[in-house]
């Protein structure tokens, strides 16, 4: 995948870190961050709520800032990203990042869009996280682990009061507990209107087929690349996962609201075959594959005012969990990974009472470039359902907008971020000392 990237691990010895961390969710920012951790000699416990691993959410898409992250973070994340990652499938289309293709015709290419040196990559996301875990101590990880309030200690640290009527103490806690985190509840107030999931307008049917099924029903160009096909209110995505052998499907539809109690709605094949009836043929091939289709409503956060209060934060989808529509959600989760791990090693990080100016530093960096990839998620999802502000059915405008914007997502300089933050921590520190 051409990555070569300096570890940005400090040298010589460092002062041991005099404080505890418990990381709520056991998704892959909390995953990773944890790695992140232990990796520099910094004890960690992880709490996951699940029970047991399911398939939800399947398939991830990552780009070359993801998989620079991951490798800065731990090279062992990038090997076992590697291990299972799934490129295009034609040597001719290695550095594409998407092709985009009118849904309303038989599939006629709009603008193939170039990551140079990564193009892109996609991931099954259960199994990724189960490699992941296997790379944390043992007695480590913790499943069954629902969270259901957080206690103020008199020192600054937390209880963490769990579903089954135990409890945990920790100096530091570190909300990474996905798109509806009780986490965010608890740091912005339950009844803060930014607490709470904003439902994105739109919903998605998702699936998963052996890839010779993919190839009999769509050929080998669409089954074996990654394809975004645009149509009016609607789109399908489809990309390769687990080296190939499986596709991953999407096609997502606008609806202006959700009038369900639950997330995911059973429904049928002749439900989707009438959402998707005024669309082209090839969108009519992806959807024909979707055997037990379910809707899946489409929600994120645009909004935070801020990751952290004390020494409590919120990273990955509990802090800006997004719409799938730029690829770029759970590569912002490696980011966080990144930068938080790197300000808890900083040498000005020892005591408990230090976390509070790491978080602030990491607050500083993060939030803004994270909450502007959530609201241009939402922004390409109407471009790519031709409805968007500037560019509506207009292909021309729309391959122009798509060929230029995802580049300030990708080509991030992301030692330059860490260091801006280990300047923001520092910067936070004096401004904390007395006045002489």
């Amino acid at each position: 995948m051409g990555l070569r990237q300096e570890s940005i691990h400090p040298v010589g010895p460092k002062p041991e870190k005099q404080f505890s961390t418990a990381i709520v969710g056991g998704g892959l920012a909390g995953l990773s961050l944890a790695i992140g951790l232990v990796q520099r000699g910094i004890p960690v416990q992880v709490y996951e709520g699940a029970t047991e691993w399911t398939d939800a959410g399947a398939g991830l898409v990552f780009a070359k800032n993801s998989m620079v992250a991951m490798e800065k973070i731990s090279p062992d994340i990038y090997k076992a990203f590697a291990k299972r990652s799934s490129g295009q499938g034609w040597e001719s289309k290695k550095t594409t990042y998407m092709d985009y293709r009118d849904g309303s015709t038989n599939g006629a290419l709009i603008t193939s869009v170039i990551c140079a040196n990564t193009g892109q990559e996609s991931v099954h996301r259960t199994l990724f996280a189960k490699d992941l875990v296997a790379l944390l101590p043992s007695g480590t990880f913790h499943m069954g682990k629902r969270l259901v309030a957080i206690d103020n200690r008199p020192d600054g640290g937390y209880t963490l009061r769990w579903a089954d009527g135990l409890s945990t103490d920790a100096d530091v806690v570190l909300g990474s507990d996905g798109i509806k985190s009780k986490c965010r509840q608890l740091l912005l107030g339950e009844n803060s209107p930014e607490a709470v999931p904003k439902f994105a307008k739109e919903f998605a049917y998702r699936g998963m087929v052996p890839m010779e099924r993919a190839i009999e029903v769509l050929g080998e160009e669409f089954a074996r690349n990654s394809m975004v096909n645009i149509g009016s209110n609607c789109l399908t995505t489809t990309y390769p996962v687990e080296k190939g052998t499986l596709l991953n499907l999407v096609a997502c539809q606008s609806i202006d609201t959700w009038e369900h109690d639950e997330w995911v709605v059973p429904s049928s094949q002749e439900a989707v075959r009438k959402d998707f009836a005024g669309c082209g043929p090839i969108m009519q091939k992806v959807i024909s594959m979707m055997d037990k289709p379910a809707m899946w409503a489409l929600f994120d956060h645009p909004e935070c005012s801020t990751f952290y209060k004390g020494r409590f934060a919120l990273i990955g989808d509990a802090a800006h969990a997004s719409t799938p529509h730029q690829g770029a959600g759970c590569g912002q989760a490696f980011e966080d990974a990144l930068v938080l791990c790197s300000l808890l090693d900083d040498e000005q990080v020892v005591s408990a009472a230090d976390v509070e100016d790491a978080l602030e530093a990491y607050d500083a960096v993060r939030r803004p470039r994270t909450l502007k990839i959530v609201n241009t998620s939402r922004e390409n999802g109407e471009i790519c359902m031709k409805r968007g502000e500037d560019t509506g059915d207009d292909l021309g405008k729309i391959k122009a907008t798509l060929d230029q914007r995802f580049h300030w997502i990708w080509h991030e300089d992301l030692d330059q971020q860490v260091q801006q933050a280990k300047s923001k921590i520092r910067e936070v520190s004096k401004a904390r000392l007395p006045s002489k």
